[in-house]
């Protein structure tokens, strides 16, 4: 059964975050940086993930990929938000405070994160060709509250955009 994105959308439930620059993306690390997305403790809300867009744009230094990694189980311990992205809603109405999940491109993770997708990677330490990130997740990964996701390489850094597309329901 597929989604009614545009339903869902008119409703205020969907919602987007992205890069404002480039970013460099972390290994696995609690000291996540790049594009992490938060769902709190006690929000009330699941945070089902629809779509991980980007580009590297800057020609890593040796072969790397790149994946989602997730909090290890829920916890009422607070992520540290350090350097916030905005959020927007899917009406692009202003109406950014709506949103229950956070958006960061600096953030102090609670647990060891572990890689759950990969969804980009590159072979060529000098490719003049850029690797285009367009995931389809469709709703198949599920923050429920106390639980975050941040993008994170393997092997090399990466430099590059990111975005998020995510739709909020009840609990």
């Amino acid at each position: 059964m597929a989604l009614d994105i545009l339903e869902y959308a008119k409703k205020g439930q969907v919602f987007h975050a992205s890069n404002q620059q480039n970013r460099t993306l972390s290994a696995l690390s609690t000291t996540a940086t790049g594009l992490i997305l938060t769902n709190p403790w006690g929000s009330g809300m699941n945070v089902a993930l629809l779509h991980v867009g980007g580009a590297y744009n800057t020609a890593p230094a040796g072969a790397s990929e790149v994946g989602i990694a997730m909090s290890p189980n829920p916890s009422q311990t607070a992520v540290t938000h350090t350097s916030a992205e905005t959020v927007q809603d899917g009406r692009l109405s202003g109406n950014k405070g709506a949103s229950v999940a956070f958006a960061d491109y600096a953030a102090t993770t609670v647990g060891t994160p572990v890689f759950v997708r990969f969804m980009m990677g590159i072979n060529a330490t000098t490719s003049t060709l850029f690797s285009f990130l367009d995931a389809h997740i469709d709703g198949s990964l599920i923050l429920v509250p106390g639980t975050s996701i941040q993008l994170a390489y393997v092997t090399t850094a990466v430099v590059g955009n990111f975005s998020f597309t995510w739709l909020e329901y009840k609990v």
